[in-house]
């Protein structure tokens, strides 16, 4: 370990939490010392549970796959959620896709995988405005409307041409293709009319989340 983690490690176990998740981040990656997953849990959960929601999703990562500590998936979930609701996109992400697969949750866990899919896309995380798109085909009962659909599946696939998300884009566009071969309503005209829109109106939908 060199003088500035040395330092760092100090400053964590003072209480700086910045200091807590570079010094998480070092042991999680190796840098500046040998990679240690128990070290790092325990930096990320010091971290999180001071507040910082990124350290929370690290720490639900590890508890979830039982990383640098011993398996715990209530608790994991637990952890992410907090991430989530704390506004952490690929969190967001990973806990829409616990409900949609049924692993957490039982009665309402589709409304809530659109609730997380959608908190995530409007972030513009190109999966799960993909995933979203697909909820609201299938759903039965929703009050998103075909019109949705389409707009997110135009934000996943402007993505790909920002070369942001090409496996995305790709996907949209097939999805965006299937829906007009089966005649959707508005067909081709409707799909240009709203890639024209989202281009000239919701640019923070076609931005990577940070």
């Amino acid at each position: 370990m060199d003088e500035g983690l040395k330092n760092l490690v100090t400053k964590a176990e003072q209480g700086e939490v910045d200091a807590m998740v570079i010094v998480g981040d070092c042991y999680n990656r190796g840098l500046h010392t040998e990679k240690n997953d128990q070290e790092a849990h325990k930096y990320y959960k010091m971290a999180a549970d001071q507040g910082h929601v990124q350290a929370s999703l690290m720490v639900a990562i590890d508890l979830l796959n039982g990383v640098g500590t011993v398996q715990d998936k209530k608790l994991g979930t637990k952890y992410l959620q907090i991430a989530a609701d704390g506004g952490v996109a690929f969190a967001q992400y990973l806990l829409a896709s616990m409900y949609k697969l049924g692993e957490i949750g039982f009665f309402g866990r589709e409304q809530k995988a659109m609730k997380y899919f959608e908190m995530a896309a409007k972030q513009g995380d190109a999966k799960s405005q993909i995933e979203l798109a697909d909820l609201i085909m299938l759903a039965k009962k929703s009050n998103y409307t075909m019109d949705d659909m389409v707009f997110w599946l135009a934000c996943a696939y402007l993505h790909g041409l920002n070369k942001q998300a090409e496996e995305e884009s790709r996907a949209a566009l097939q999805r965006l293709n299937h829906l007009i071969s089966r005649g959707m309503p508005g067909g081709k005209a409707l799909v240009e009319k709203t890639f024209e829109d989202v281009k000239k109106n919701y640019q923070g939908y076609l931005k990577n989340p940070s």
